[in-house]
């Protein structure tokens, strides 16, 4: 993996600075080197890092959860701490991989590797799902609004689907999209006539 980009973030500043000197001998590019208290004025997104390490004596969540959430990129987490519960909690925060031990820059490629597929796979995953919930909504409210267009126009259910699907070609919306249109249209109707 040539000229990964690391952003390394510490919370000991001799120590980050003896594991950049190492990775850039080990050929790996260090696009930043950032102390732990500094992590809320630095944007890692304009130096386009590829991966974060993270290295900590004591884990807290609150910052790795700061970093997970605020730079979106794989995070590596190296530490002394076996704890099982600061482990439990890193996880929870959103590490994608937990060692307990120092860097070691020969051993960081594969290391490196199955972080970064790991938070692609959680990335599709994640995704995946919200388009799954997306879609079980649509069908919900396409269902909703048909059995309203039912009603309304005393038409069975297949006329209502055919009606929802041609009013959303014509608006160039989704039947989803269209479905919910007409159901707030009709709730705002509903609302006006309680008044």
């Amino acid at each position: 993996m040539p000229n990964l980009k690391i952003a390394l973030i510490d919370d000991d500043i001799e120590r980050a600075s003896f594991i950049q000197t190492s990775l850039i001998e080990h050929q790996f590019e260090v696009v930043a080197c950032v102390m732990i208290d500094h992590l809320n004025r630095t944007d890692l997104q304009q130096l386009q890092a590829d991966v974060i390490l993270l290295d900590m004596d004591h884990p807290q969540r609150d910052v790795i959860e700061s970093c997970v959430s605020q730079f979106d990129l794989p995070t590596v987490l190296f530490t002394k701490n076996s704890h099982k519960e600061t482990i439990k909690h890193a996880i929870d925060a959103g590490v994608t991989a937990y060692i307990v031990d120092g860097i070691d820059p020969t051993k960081l490629n594969s290391i490196l590797e199955i972080a970064i597929e790991q938070f692609k796979k959680h990335r599709k995953l994640v995704s995946d799902l919200e388009e799954t919930k997306c879609k079980l909504a649509d069908r919900k409210d396409i269902e909703k609004a048909k059995v309203l267009l039912m009603q309304m126009h005393q038409i069975q259910e297949q006329q209502a689907f055919s009606l929802l699907r041609k009013s959303a070609m014509s608006q160039r919306m989704t039947m989803g999209e269209m479905a919910r249109r007409l159901l707030d249209a009709q709730s705002l109707l509903n609302a006006q006539f309680k008044e």
